[in-house]
């Protein structure tokens, strides 16, 4: 009895583990910093974004990506932190709104 208990729950774990697996994403937007991008007024212009953005982080922020209003969070911040302010375009893996990125450009 206690085998089939324990297979059936390792079914059900394994099951489950594909029910949250991410979907794979690809996303062009912004590398802002969380602070300005919750804010509901722009806090910088837009040619100095860069060095906004840059000591926002500087200061404790986090790095966040924004594509067409949509804030989406980033797992790995230290993949994303050289394109502060820039606008880029990301692959990734998407959980709720959390974006894992396994490769990142920059879009001109």
């Amino acid at each position: 009895m206690k085998k089939y208990l324990l297979s059936g729950a390792l079914v059900l774990l394994i099951s489950a583990s594909f029910v949250f697996k991410g979907d794979d994403v690809h996303l062009k937007g912004v590398i802002e910093d969380s602070t300005c991008a919750l804010s509901k007024t722009q806090m910088s212009p837009p040619d100095s974004r860069v060095a906004c953005v840059k000591k926002c982080l500087k200061a404790g922020a986090y790095a966040v990506l924004v594509v067409d209003g949509k804030i989406y969070k980033i797992a790995n911040q230290k993949a994303v932190l050289k394109y502060a302010g820039e606008n880029v375009s990301v692959d990734g893996t998407l959980t709720n709104d959390t974006i894992q990125v396994t490769k990142i450009t920059e879009d001109k």
